[in-house]
């Protein structure tokens, strides 16, 4: 005869449970029966309509309830209520889980209890919460931390279902403010392995998973990170996950998939830790172990792996963000870490080193963190020692098809060029004649390079980093021999260019004027804008070619005339004759004054009444700013007026006099008033 549930079978239970002690042989025996059968799923409706399901829910809290009912009120519960979502609703709406929970107090129903907490709360977000609320994930940390548990074994069934269990956890809202705080470090110390070995690679997964999903959540990483011994545990589950499951026997496909997500995951999860405030100050890099173990992913052999480089370069750029750090990072001759970082950048870009894959996040990792300890003045001529010329050179050529990574090659190289002449006589030297580059026309120089790649590349802030690096190169040339320390630099070395600053200008003159034009008409950044005038200002005062490469800005296109109106007169209005224009045709206008040529004089004297002269720019907008910036202008204006006026296209000569004679009267305004 088939088993059923029905009322009757309700009336047997009822009458066991109520016949003293003896009966509850027959009670655990009906429990057993239903238990084995709700297994099959077209009997999970009938236990709850029967009333059979409550009959449980009410026999589950009693006091000193009987081992063997216990464990048959389990299993009718964990089986009757998989994949069946009613009742579980019965079940959450009875409270019932929380005395589910209290039973792990019981360790002898640990491998019953196990599988019916999972079995209750999977694909069921109601369940999840009330467990969740209920401390559930407390309770299975304190049962962790007995240390009784440990992988290998017969232990591993419940370490799996513990790892479920916590997975679906970590997600509820409650949670961060209800766990343990040590959750994430036990979880760690499981996967660093016991005196018997590490865990297999499902459980290490597993392991690995739960504490980086809770670390996720800042609330619990003050605690976590107030111990060195968290940190370290971090770091070892690391180092297994990166090297300690490379060669096994035959493993399953979708574990080494899941390996990779864990490392990728160590490797953000570390960044973001080390980029807490407290890091630095609890784990300083001059004698923290912790620290210190970074410096040795990045600069020893013995840890050749893309993620720990990876997540050394990001811990150690957060960890030298103060000026300080990264002084000491480069110049103590025990760390000289910008000296590993070209070697890795150099392994990196070698298409014949395959020992440490050259992932883009790698690569943007070793540039980046090298940027960082670009911004101290004092580091930047070791570092440019390091980097520039073709190493860095190699690295814009190289990752072209990596635009993120090509701009932050792009930005090392502009924040090494600021205020260091040694740098840019590197970048402005010829192309070596074995530099292979993938240019079609002929490249002069490494400096060409860089501002042929940045002009091509359609990424904004790539054409901007690069119009920055040309003015830091501008401004170094216009100083004819600069000072640097002791020593003075020649920016231009004769021995490789023969001549002068003038021969520079006209190899490299078109696409100088072609950054700085975009520098000049951008509106993102004024303080951009404010400096390209100051360099503008400086060119058009230089006798050997400078003034030509202003020439070039202000004849092409319109963008960067309009911008210079509003700089000097506030408005774009006197740039209005410029709309006509049917492109850039390089027509000249000619003479109708016949008294033309007594222009330069008349300009010669406006400048010599106003005194001009080029101004250092505001980084910040003021009322300064906007006056050093119509100053630049003036300055610029006038020099082109007075020295090239017949070069100008267009009806720009007409523009360029209505511009000055404007920003004459507002200047005058402005010095009357200060």
């Amino acid at each position: 005869m088939a088993f059923t549930l029905d009322k009757n079978l309700l009336s047997q239970l009822e009458a066991a449970w109520n016949g003293g002690d003896k009966p509850l042989d027959t009670l655990a025996g009906l429990l057993e029966r239903i238990g084995d059968g709700v297994r099959d799923p077209s009997l999970r409706n009938p236990l709850r309509e029967s009333g059979i399901l409550d009959f449980v829910l009410k026999v589950l809290p009693t006091e000193e309830l009987d081992l063997s009912l216990k464990r048959q009120c389990l299993r009718v519960l964990g089986n009757g209520c998989a994949d069946c979502d009613e009742n579980r609703a019965k079940l959450v709406e009875s409270g019932q889980l929380r005395t589910v929970i209290r039973f792990l107090n019981d360790r002898s129903l640990l491998p019953l209890l196990l599988p019916v907490l999972y079995n209750v709360i999977v694909d069921y977000e109601p369940a999840q919460l009330q467990v969740c609320e209920a401390g559930l994930s407390k309770a299975l940390v304190a049962l962790l931390q007995e240390g009784s548990l440990q992988p290998g074994g017969d232990h591993d069934q419940v370490l799996h279902l513990i790892n479920n269990i916590f997975e679906l956890l970590v997600s509820q809202k409650p949670e961060p403010e209800l766990a343990d705080p040590s959750t994430p470090a036990v979880f760690l110390a499981l996967a660093g392995g016991s005196p018997s070995g590490l865990p297999s690679l499902e459980l290490f997964n597993g392991f690995c998973t739960v504490a980086l999903a809770y670390l996720t959540y800042e609330s619990l990483q003050p605690a976590f990170l107030s111990s060195a011994s968290n940190i370290l545990h971090l770091q070892q589950a690391f180092y297994n996950a990166c090297f300690s499951y490379e060669n096994l026997p035959e493993p399953d496909l979708d574990d080494l998939d899941q390996l990779k997500t864990v490392c990728t995951t160590f490797v953000t999860l570390l960044a973001d830790l080390s980029a807490h405030p407290s890091f630095s100050e609890l784990y300083p890099i001059s004698s923290s172990p912790v620290s210190r173990k970074f410096l040795l992913w990045l600069s020893s052999a013995e840890f050749a792996n893309q993620h720990l480089r990876t997540a050394a370069c990001l811990c150690l750029g957060n960890l030298s963000r103060s000026d300080e750090a990264s002084t000491a990072l480069v110049a103590d001759p025990e760390f000289h870490v910008h000296t590993h970082l070209a070697s890795l950048l150099a392994q990196a870009l070698d298409p014949s080193n395959t020992s440490v894959p050259a992932t883009p996040q790698l690569l943007h990792a070793i540039l980046s963190f090298a940027k960082n300890l670009a911004i101290p003045q004092g580091n930047k001529i070791p570092i440019g020692e390091a980097f520039l010329p073709d190493l860095l050179a190699g690295a814009w050529i190289k990752t072209a098809v990596q635009p993120q990574v090509q701009f932050a090659a792009v930005s090392l190289a502009r924040l090494l060029l600021v205020n260091a002449p040694g740098n840019v006589a590197k970048l402005c030297k010829p192309l070596a004649a074995d530099f292979k580059h993938t240019e079609k026309e002929e490249v002069r120089s490494y400096f060409h390079l860089l501002m042929t790649l940045g002009a091509r590349s359609d990424l904004e802030p790539t054409k901007i980093e690069t119009a920055r690096g040309v003015m830091s190169v501008v401004r170094a040339l216009q100083a004819t021999t600069a000072q640097e320390g002791e020593d003075k630099v020649e920016v231009l070395d004769e021995k490789d260019w023969g001549t002068t600053r003038e021969e520079f200008y006209e190899e490299h003159g078109p696409l100088i004027a072609r950054h700085l034009a975009h520098l000049l008409a951008q509106g993102k950044y004024p303080a951009l804008r404010s400096e390209v005038l100051f360099v503008l200002a400086l060119l058009a005062r230089s006798t050997d070619g400078g003034a030509n490469v202003v020439l070039r800005v202000l004849n092409e296109g319109t963008e960067a005339v309009k911008k210079l109106a509003v700089a000097v007169t506030g408005s774009e209005e006197v740039a209005a004759g410029l709309e006509s224009e049917s492109g850039d045709s390089g027509r000249i206008e000619e003479i109708k004054d016949e008294k033309e040529e007594d222009k330069p004089a008349e300009v010669t004297s406006i400048m010599e009444g106003l005194n001009l002269n080029p101004q250092q720019a505001e980084t910040k907008p003021s009322a300064a700013a906007t006056a050093k910036d119509r100053e630049n202008g003036l300055v610029l204006v006038a020099e082109i007026l007075r020295n090239h006026s017949k070069e100008l296209k267009g009806p720009r000569k007409d523009v360029f006099e209505e511009i000055l004679k404007k920003g004459t009267e507002l200047l005058q305004e402005d010095r009357k008033g200060n």
